[in-house]
């Protein structure tokens, strides 16, 4: 446990050197210009680059603790969007079964599609533009990724096991594997201009890590959060992270039935950091694009509930936590556990299955003191990994043979 150290945050970015490996140039890359991948260079399934029209996440500026800052999140609104695409036949390999932590195989942004294709044996990681169907392979299944995460030009993804994970960023046609002070990683989020990731510095689930931030123009890597105990599952936009601090925690980390969390947000241009203290487990922070932040809860008595249930709340950095707002009046259940929440832009996108009814809803964040959840027809008795999109969500459901099909909500 690193209980001496104190918190450390971002203050100066270009300051930190990265440290990743040799790259090679690869032919057709995502964006069509010559580029490099340590894993091995991006194939295409069709002869053509895949080149996706997502844009920028969201409108870029900031506000100090006593504002609300404009601030696109992970999710935030493309320039373009697509028709809505024919994923018919489209398998997505599981591992087995369901992401413990409730990170789905695949991502959506614009009109890309990254996710993990049922082939080679495994999964491998496909990028497909959704406007032409032209596809290319980021990453062979051999080197098992998983959880990408995708806006405009960066693709972020883990790969290996939970001891000995890493993240790969895919950008302007250059695949790196980051490198550190740190013994593994995982976790990545993605904005337009910069990757979060979690850095464990132990191979244990239980080992302390810290909060990552890569910049893709200046090629730099720092800690953004480094405190006590563990930080972890990090969501990043043009101007603020969020994540999860364990640090108030007796044991320090992440425990699925007792542990306490706080959600921080952290100013990337001035080094500000916003602790939202609150009794119970506050995480998994989510990022709008007009600078709220939505989270999980969980209350203070022990044991919690199972992670299928959880309250979905929101509110603004810099207003009292205790202005926040339920976005569901009623306590939000998924069949099975880990299904969580998706954020596009403003809107959140959840699965609910109270009395094993299962239904895809919808809140806007434009009314923040009085949201409505509003049930979008989806036609499924089993919905997982709802991926939010501008006029659409991204579900999943599980298949007999293991496999995840994918189904197109419109809204």
């Amino acid at each position: 446990m690193k209980h001496s150290r104190s918190w450390s945050f971002l203050c100066a970015l270009a300051a930190v050197p990265l440290s990743c490996g040799k790259a090679s140039a690869p032919p057709s890359p995502p964006d069509g210009s010559a580029g490099s991948s340590e894993s091995g260079a991006p194939t295409s399934s069709s002869g053509t680059s895949a080149g996706g029209s997502g844009g920028s996440s969201g409108g870029a500026g900031s506000a100090g603790s006593g504002g609300r800052p404009e601030a696109g999140g992970t999710g935030g609104a493309s320039s373009e969007a697509c028709d809505v695409p024919d994923l018919v036949g489209l398998r997505v390999h599981a591992s087995g079964g369901w992401d413990p932590l409730g990170y789905p195989p695949y991502a959506l942004d614009g009109c890309q599609l990254v996710y993990v294709a049922d082939e080679q044996g495994g999964g491998a990681l496909r990028l497909r533009d959704l406007a032409s169907g032209a596809e290319i392979v980021l990453e062979e299944a051999a080197s098992h990724p998983r959880r990408p995460a995708v806006s405009g030009a960066v693709i972020a993804w883990e790969v290996g096991d939970d001891a000995t994970s890493q993240v790969r960023v895919h950008h302007q046609g250059l695949t790196r594997t980051l490198t550190g002070d740190f013994h593994r990683a995982g976790e990545p989020r993605v904005c337009a201009d910069a990757v979060v990731f979690t850095a464990f510095l132990g191979e244990e689930r239980s080992s302390d890590s810290d909060v990552y931030l890569y910049d893709v123009a200046s090629d730099q890597l720092a800690a953004i959060a480094s405190a006590p105990g563990q930080q972890r599952f990090a969501d990043v936009s043009l101007s603020h992270v969020a994540l999860t601090d364990f640090s108030e925690d007796p044991a320090g980390y992440f425990d699925e039935m007792e542990s306490i969390a706080d959600v921080v947000v952290v100013d990337r241009g001035s080094g500000e950091v916003i602790t939202r203290q609150a009794p119970g487990k506050q995480a998994f922070p989510l990022l709008a694009s007009d600078g709220a932040v939505v989270y999980l809860h969980w209350g203070s008595v022990h044991p919690e509930p199972k992670f299928g249930q959880f309250w979905l709340k929101a509110g603004y950095p810099g207003e009292p936590v205790e202005l926040d707002v339920d976005l569901k009046e009623e306590m939000v259940q998924t069949n099975p556990a880990y299904v969580r929440p998706s954020l596009h832009g403003i809107n959140v996108d959840f699965v609910d299955a109270p009395a094993s009814v299962v239904g895809l809803y919808r809140v806007s964040l434009s009314d923040l003191r009085a949201p409505v959840a509003t049930l979008v027809p989806s036609g499924g008795v089993q919905l997982l990994g709802p991926v939010a999109g501008r006029a659409l969500t991204l579900v999943s459901q599980q298949q007999p043979d293991q496999t995840l099909s994918l189904m197109v909500v419109e809204h």
